[in-house]
């Protein structure tokens, strides 16, 4: 069964399917603006845009937007912008306060003014492949499709932590999300890549309406729920590098995470213990030990055949993901990395042996930093501390 699994995992994202909308003509093509909202230097961020540069897309426009005219990643843009004279592309400077939210501040002038319908909002942490737009914008154009994200990966960590942290991404995180977003009972939306037409969430107030959230993306995608529109998701994932992270970096992450959702998410936060490997594994000791003592003489051997085989699982999930990543091929000199297709790259903790001790790290974190988070009220984001409210808002610190 765990190699059906893997295969259909493998089918998804190693066969993807060719984007209709790219051979339209740009008469016949939807139009679509996307936004890239920039602060400071994030690792490959040339790369990065460099992506959206290269989409194989017949009709679109680019907008990056930074609140601040001193910041460093203006050049880069402005470069880019040059190199690709062809496309449609410009550099938004400034910021509207609508609420906590800086992403939200930093976007709202390109949203209002973007030329088309369809916006795409695409971190500027994450690079995409050049067909992404191509077929989100063929899952978008479905009846009954009001937004259309992208599974978040994590490639190229440079110490422990970011193993640990990419291990959490690529498995336990990444099957979550696939399963709810396959089960459709709910939105479950990550804002790295998303894309929703501006209309629909005008309806519900625009994108100024959601900076009083610190959590926009899942409120967004609740709001597009509520008018009937239902979520999907490409083939494609939104590809980010995570370079070094520190143990307490990625611990204030996984705080972070907890402490937004459970005042947005209550019920599913709540249950959030229960989808991880050692109390399940745990629950399921027990439960076996009793209905069949003779069959299960003991609960740690039952734990340990239940361990092993999640593991497993989480090993062909994260190989699937790691296989199938790409990245943008950047050509001429002004690339940043000159890496090329990071496939061609050993990542670290690939292997088996390397996976495992990330793995068994994950793993045994996982229950202690929810029970930390859930305990606390404060996070941290871009050297910005905030108090998470109970209506889902938040206040600076």
């Amino acid at each position: 069964m765990l190699t059906l699994f893997s295969r259909l995992r493998q089918l998804r994202y190693n066969k993807k399917p060719k984007p209709k909308s790219s051979s339209l003509s740009a008469a016949l093509a939807p139009g679509v603006s996307i936004l890239r909202p920039l602060k400071g230097l994030d690792l490959e961020l040339e790369a990065n845009l460099r992506s959206s540069f290269q989409q194989n897309y017949p009709k679109f426009e680019l907008l990056f937007s930074v609140a601040s005219a001193d910041d460093p990643s203006i050049p880069i843009v402005q470069r880019l912008i040059k190199e690709y004279s062809k496309v449609d592309s410009r550099l938004i400077i400034g910021e509207q306060i609508v609420g906590i939210n800086p992403k939200i501040n930093n976007m709202v002038t390109s949203y209002d003014s973007a030329k088309y319908d369809i916006i795409w909002i695409l971190d500027s942490n994450v690079h995409v492949d050049e067909d992404t737009l191509g077929r989100s914008v063929d899952e978008l154009e479905k009846p009954g499709i009001g937004l259309v994200h992208h599974l978040p990966m994590a490639t190229q960590p440079s110490s422990y932590a970011a193993q640990v942290e990419q291990v959490f991404l690529n498995t336990n995180h990444a099957k979550m999300y696939l399963a709810i977003n396959t089960v459709g009972i709910a939105s479950c939306v990550m804002g790295k890549s998303n894309l929703y037409r501006r209309s629909d969430l005008d309806k519900a107030g625009g994108l100024a309406a959601f900076g009083k959230y610190m959590a926009e993306d899942n409120i967004v995608g609740e709001a597009l729920w509520a008018q009937g529109l239902r979520h999907a998701m490409s083939a494609d994932m939104a590809c980010q590098v995570l370079g070094k992270i520190t143990p307490k970096e990625y611990c204030g992450r996984r705080a972070r995470w907890v402490r937004l959702r459970k005042y947005i998410v209550t019920a599913a936060t709540l249950t959030e213990p229960f989808t991880e490997s050692i109390v399940c594994g745990l629950m399921g000791s027990w439960a076996a030990h009793h209905l069949w003592p003779l069959a299960v003489p003991s609960m740690a051997y039952f734990f340990a055949i239940h361990w092993m085989a999640w593991g497993m699982n989480d090993y062909w999930l994260y190989r699937t993901l790691l296989d199938a990543s790409s990245s943008p091929s950047p050509s001429g000199p002004a690339s940043a990395s000159g890496r090329g297709d990071y496939r061609s790259k050993k990542q670290p903790s690939y292997y088996w042996p390397d996976f495992m001790r990330a793995w068994l790290a994950r793993e045994l974190l996982a229950l202690p930093l929810y029970i930390y988070a859930m305990v606390g009220t404060e996070i941290s984001w871009r050297h910005q501390r905030y108090r998470c409210l109970s209506d889902g808002t938040a206040m600076a610190i």
